[in-house]
């Protein structure tokens, strides 16, 4: 039965059970109810108890249906989960296995997986196992074996969906095992890459095409006309002669393209358009062209058989002993729960697969069994399910374009298989099996919100993307029956599309050429964008307070009535809430608006529990700076910045723990208080933890140290102590899994983080309580709200997973990246490829199904919201391409089309563009200038402002009236002000560098203010995404500075030793390929040649890169300054030295290009950084400096 969104499934349900028991006269415990959540269930027998109850009403002394009241309780209407412990429990002992096992959390079983998998490796190393370090050689690299690690426990944990899992394993890989004298093309890899190029060449001859029929309505462009038809010719014939691989490799790699004509004389705008779109075209057509031939392909994938092999065993010695740890511990995971079923169900007898005694009694037991969510099975599931029916008392509901469980190995195409292979009523004959039922009424949505939802699916979901042919057939058709509002009232209303367009804003942050490499790094670190989701979340937030003041209404169903807007009656849909949801949680609780987000990743990365495990993990070793200060810094230690610092002047090269017990003895009141405290209460804790129970012991410390009470006086109080209880109960429940030992434990909360396990999140509202809710679009599945923002829909899909090493799908097996470690050369094989085309494809399709189950959130109002970075250049590439790709204006876009894009907006902008007139009448599209958001969004400080103007206007009429010493007093408060205003606005710590530049560029401070204000707002790419292919002139200095650093004075260096000290470095993955080629050799020789050279060989003591800190008077920098005013500075050092006579030395290296002899000059430039490291040196050291100088690196 295919029931989409709203369409009353669960009445349906519950409606066919009672018909079976009152018409059939079948008992309720003869039907299984398979549910997807305990909550569905629950609300599945509350129903069915309900519908008896009035039928009871109707006739009080049917015998039946208070037997069926009785065996209500006893109903198999469960999870999946609940029926396959109920038979495992049932028949333990055909599976060998204690009838007392005990489920383990997520958590106690990735421990136990790093436990195995360490045994493993550690018997591994010692063996010196050939196949386990060729597989070390190809998955690893010097940083350790982890990526191993992950890689095996990744296929494990994708295997267990497979109802037979080491069978699958072994097959799959064996399907890498191609055999001899095999054209490509006859693999299944060589299939899909074979249909993909052929549909990327069709797309290429569609393009150029369009473009021929509009170049040949002009006589003056009949060259170019001619050329296109030429092109078009070419790729018409590889596109009809691409049967085998050979074939197509030679015809793609001998393709040849029309040279363009060049005629100046021409002037129609039309030729430089059409030579655009050809251009684009012959990079599309390079885009597929296959480098391997069929010997080559099938020569990579043999060779990472072998490879996989090895893989194969490792993994199932590891699925061996893994099983073998929880049958001693006497546990079994949410995997075993379904395998083990299946195993009591099946069995193997000659190569079959057949059902065992235990699987003919429950079909026997069993008349009926009612799926519910069936496209979110999968085929371990379908293998349960099918092994206890007859095959055909089966009733399955279910919607596949609300199949969103892919990333769990849902299987939607179960579901697609039975839907297009049963039928109608009214199509099936008497001798077929399999009947389908569709409803499409919707009782849930006005409709208004299932317009949108037909008009953006009938035009991108198909069967070729999407899995369904959305036509008029899969329409949601309005059924809910919302009575129109008696009195004039703002209700429903068309969907509303915000988009805000950062073009205006959207700069890079550009960096002068001649800056040095300290002011780059400086320039990075102090830079502040405004990220682009925090300004979404600040419109977003407002929009709703905008909503919640307006005299917006919604229908309520109990009251049968409408009321105003409330703060439940809202929520904010994320695809993901792990890195966004708090930024809109914070801008919708700035608007003092209730709100509640619910994600998981709040708990383990809440700053309180972060805290406590800071100071768990100091107590088990203190010897760890960043949990010390951490825990010095938060409210248990009561430490201040100015306190760190001169803990750290005490020792600057231990670890902080021994600086502060050398501190402890040199400092004064009240820090030699603050230390002792926290030194005693360490030891203390330390020996308690010892013989106390772990949870126990985490109590202890929050009530020791008030962090428990501390935390509610915090916003968000009752979260925060909900998630210190939740870490406390975790302590418990992990004592209790026979684990012991706080560093153990420590060990185990970092395994849990880094495994990305659900530990849970404190959860403190109902369904009930009146509050905004932020959730991702998965958790919102099944529930509905009044109003739905979806929000962060310009955020691009994560495609991420297609870069692993290997790629696994269910039927195409592996698809492994060709690693060669000895001749370190790593590319994608053919068959990594192939998997790829398709995996992303799913993905695409799983995404669509995610925006459906989004848009049908909402019952009356629909916002959606995105950002662009050009809007009015992205709509009109769009339109361009949606002329060249579609016949006529509101067809169904083209598939291929659709799959170009990889964010909901931009899905939202082509349907807009594609049906205008249709989706102007049901969607507000509403364009925002980013300055004009900022703006808007200073409102609330102006009405701030406002409010100390009418103060001071009505204190004015009232010292007209009487002017009393207690009307003056309150004026005087109203017009006071800040003392040392100006010394609250500098810094109390900056740079070296920075205040090089200030001083060298003659800044006030109002000056510094206003540009600290503007660069602020600057945005920029990181690094690491940067595709640079040269460097720039401060990165080359960063780079010089690294060489020098790394070259060893007690050596003597050639140009030969100096290209081999580069090539180690580039070896050892310490520079990259394009920075090895940057290095300045002549500068690198000179200074292995210089005189500084040799008096650092001759040194007593050499010390490279050394930080420092020194208080600095403000007054110095800062003419309106206090003089008592102090500024910290903080800088390094990049080398001073102990020459043979006892005497410091201190050089700072430049790259700053200069003539030989003009050193002076660098001298004089940096006079002000060099003045200042050689004060700090001074102090540090205490002794003098005997010089200080300036080295060129150029």
């Amino acid at each position: 039965m295919l029931l989409p969104h709203g369409s009353g499934k669960t009445a349906v349900l519950v409606e066919r059970i009672i018909h079976k028991i009152i018409d059939d006269k079948i008992d309720i415990d003869k039907i299984l109810v398979v549910t997807f959540t305990n909550a569905a269930a629950a609300e599945m027998r509350e129903r069915i108890l309900d519908a008896i109850y009035k039928k009871l009403e109707e006739s009080p002394d049917d015998i039946n249906l208070q037997r069926q009241l009785t065996l209500l309780n006893k109903a198999s209407i469960c999870t999946i989960h609940s029926f396959c412990l109920d038979v495992i429990r049932n028949n333990f002992y055909e599976i060998d296995t204690s009838a007392n096992f005990r489920i383990a959390d997520t958590a106690e079983i990735e421990l136990l997986k790093s436990e195995v998998i360490e045994d493993i490796f550690e018997e591994k190393y010692l063996n010196q196992d050939k196949g386990f370090l060729k597989l070390l050689d190809t998955y690893t690299g010097y940083r350790g074996d982890e990526p191993l690690i992950e890689l095996i426990l990744d296929i494990y944990n994708y295997i267990q969906s497979s109802p037979f899992p080491e069978k699958w394993l072994e097959e799959k890989v064996e399907m890498l095992n191609i055999k001899e004298n095999c054209d490509f093309s006859e693999t299944i890899w060589g299939k899909i890459l074979l249909k993909d190029i052929k549909s990327n060449i069709y797309e290429c001859i569609l393009k150029l095409t369009k473009m021929h029929e509009e170049t040949t309505k002009f006589d003056e462009l009949a060259k170019y006309s001619a050329v296109l038809e030429s092109d078009i010719n070419n790729l018409y014939a590889i596109y009809n002669y691409s049967e085998t691989w050979e074939s197509t490799f030679r015809n793609i790699n001998e393709m040849i393209w029309e040279k363009w004509p060049v005629d100046r004389k021409v002037t129609n705008d039309l030729k430089n358009d059409t030579k655009d779109i050809r251009d684009k075209v012959k990079k599309q057509f390079a885009g597929i062209k296959i480098l391997q031939n069929s010997e080559d392909a099938i020569f990579d994938i043999k060779e990472m058989y072998k490879i996989l092999k090895e893989l194969q065993n490792l993994i199932i010695e590891f699925s061996n002993n893994f099983a073998e740890k929880k049958k001693e511990k006497n546990i079994i995971d949410f995997h075993d729960i379904e395998h083990f079923a299946l195993k009591i169900l099946l069995k193997e007898e000659n190569g079959t697969i057949v059902e065992t005694e235990v699987a003919k009694k429950y079909k026997e037991k069993f008349n009926e069994i009612a799926i519910d969510e069936y496209q979110d099975s999968n085929l371990v599931q379908e293998y349960i399910l099918n092994s206890i029916s007859n095959k055909q008392n089966i009733f399955m509901v279910g919607d596949v374009k609300q199949s969103i469980y892919k990333f769990r190995q849902a299987r939607p195409e179960l579901f697609l298989e039975k839907y297009m292979k049963y039928k109608l009523k009214e199509q099936k004959k008497d001798n077929e099996s399999g009947l389908k039922i569709q409803l499409f009424k919707n009782f849930r949505s006005r409709e208004n919100v299932l317009e949108v939802t037909n008009l953006v699916f009938d035009n991108i979901m198909s069967a070729d993307l999407g899995d369904v042919d959305y036509t008029k057939d899969e329409y949601l058709n309005y059924g809910a029956g919302y009575k129109e509002p008696e009195e004039k009232v703002d209700f429903a209303g068309n969907a509303e599309l915000h988009i805000i367009d950062l073009k205006e804003e959207s700069k890079e942050c550009y960096k002068d050429d001649n800056q040095s490499a300290d002011e780059e790094v400086e320039t990075e670190e102090n830079e502040e964008r405004i990220e682009n989701s925090v300004l979404e979340a600040k419109f977003v937030a407002s929009k709703i307070k905008e909503l919640l003041e307006s005299n917006y209404q919604v229908f309520d169903k109990k009251k049968k009535d409408y009321r105003k807007i409330t703060y439940k009656d809202i929520c904010v849909l994320l695809r993901a809430t792990s890195a966004t949801a708090p930024i809109y949680e914070k801008e919708i609780s700035e608007l003092n608006l209730p709100v509640f987000s619910d994600t998981s990743t709040t708990y383990l990365d809440s700053m309180e529990v972060q805290t406590i495990l800071a100071l768990l993990k100091i107590i088990d070793n203190p010897l760890q700076d960043i949990p010390l200060v951490t825990v010095l810094r938060s409210n248990i230690g009561g430490f201040n910045d100015d306190d760190l610092v001169e803990i750290r002047l005490a020792d600057r090269k231990s670890s902080f723990y021994e600086a502060m017990l050398k501190a402890r003895l040199i400092v004064k009141e009240p820090l030699k208080g603050k230390i002792e405290n926290m030194v005693n209460n360490l030891e203390k804790w330390n020996k308690e933890e010892k013989y106390n129970d772990l949870d126990e012991f985490i109590w202890k410390l929050y009530t020791e140290t008030g962090y428990y009470h501390y935390v509610s006086l915090l916003p968000n109080g009752n979260l925060r102590q909900a998630n210190l209880k939740l870490l406390f109960e975790k302590a418990k429940q992990y004592e209790k899994a026979s684990f012991k030992g706080l560093f153990n434990f420590i060990h185990f909360i970092d395994k849990v983080k880094t495994s990305s396990s659900d530990m849970g999140s404190a959860k403190l509202i109902g369904e009930n309580d009146n509050v905004i809710r932020i959730m991702s679009i998965h958790k919102s599945k099944g529930l509905e709200f009044p109003v739905v923002f979806l929000a962060g829909t310009g955020k691009k899909f994560n495609l991420q997973d297609l870069n692993k090493p290997i790629l696994m799908h269910q039927d195409i097996g592996f698809g492994p990246k060709l690693i060669d470690s000895e001749k370190r050369v790593e590319y994608n094989t053919l068959a990594k490829e192939a998997i790829k085309i398709i995996s992303k494809k799913e993905t695409i399709s799983e995404e669509m199904r995610v925006l459906y189950v989004a848009l049908t959130r909402a019952k009356e109002k629909l916002f959606i919201t995105g950002i662009s970075k050009d809007i009015k250049k992205k709509m009109q590439e769009k339109e361009q391409l949606l002329n060249i790709y579609q016949s006529k204006p509101g067809e169904r876009i083209k598939y291929q089309l659709v799959e170009k894009y990889a964010s909901y907006l931009d899905w939202l902008e082509l349907v807009y563009i594609n049906n205008k007139p249709n989706s102007e009448k049901i969607i507000n599209l509403v364009e925002h200038k980013k300055d004009e958001i900022i703006k808007s969004l200073q409102s609330h400080e102006i009405e701030a402002t406002d409010v100390k103007k009418a103060l001071e206007e009505k204190l004015k009429e009232v010292n007209d009236i009487e002017e009393s010493d207690k009307y003056t007093d309150i004026k005087e408060k109203l017009n006071w002000s800040y003392s040392y205003l100006e010394s609250s606005k500098i810094p109390n710590k900056t740079s070296v560098t920075k205040l090089k530049q200030m001083q060298e560029e003659n800044i006030s401070l109002e000056e510094i203010i206003e540009k600290t204000k503007q660069s602020s707002n600057l945005t920029y790419r990181p690094k690491f995404i940067e595709e640079k292919k040269t460097l720039s002139p401060a990165q080359k200095g960063t780079l010089m500075h690294y060489c020098v650093q790394k070259l060893d004075e007690t050596k003597d260096y050639s140009e030969d030793k100096i290209e081999e000290f580069l090539q180690n470095l580039y070896k050892n993955e310490m520079i990259t390929e394009l920075e090895l080629k940057s290095v300045n050799r002549k500068a690198l020789i000179k200074y292995v040649n210089s005189d500084l050279w040799k008096q650092l060989k001759e040194a007593k003591e050499v010390h490279k890169e050394q930080p420092f800190y020194t208080y600095i008077p403000a007054k110095s920098i800062y003419e309106n300054a206090d003089e008592k005013e102090n500024i910290l500075v903080q800088g390094i050092i990049d080398l001073y030295y102990i020459d043979k006579e006892g005497r410091v030395i201190l050089v700072d290296y430049k790259t700053d290009y200069i003539k030989d002899g003009d050193e002076r000059i660098l001298e004089e430039k940096y006079k002000i950084q060099l003045d200042l490291y050689k004060k700090a040196l001074e102090e540090a050291l205490n002794q003098k400096v005997y010089k200080a100088m300036i080295y060129p690196l150029s």
